[in-house]
């Protein structure tokens, strides 16, 4: 790969954000530095790696798109329909069961 892409530019931003972590004078934070930096080149390179694998199958999506895995569900927010089968008043905004009357939702804060 020849040409100046985005991730190449990133992984040359990593390895200078590497050596400047001689400078973090705690030993622990100093190392946890380095190995998160380490660990995000290596993803970088595996990734720059698939893409190229990909590129010369012939494939041209280089992604598979996935489905999602949740579907969240809008409700509005005022809609009056916000109790469930057991009586509880449902958060408008987040689909959680509110036990307590509290004027807000535990959950999210929702105010009610």
């Amino acid at each position: 790969m020849d040409e100046e892409t985005e991730i190449n530019m990133f992984i040359k931003h990593l390895q200078a954000e590497l050596e400047d972590t001689i400078e973090i004078l705690d030993l622990q934070a100093r190392e946890l530095r380095q190995w998160q930096i380490e660990v995000t080149i290596q993803e970088s390179l595996k990734f720059l790696k698939i893409i190229e694998d990909r590129k010369k199958l012939g494939l041209k999506n280089i992604f598979k798109e996935r489905d999602a895995v949740r579907i969240i569900k809008k409700r509005d927010p005022n809609s009056q329909d916000t109790k469930n089968d057991e009586g509880y008043l449902i958060c408008p905004k987040c689909d959680e069961e509110i036990t307590e009357s509290l004027g807000f939702c535990e959950s999210c804060g929702y105010k009610i």
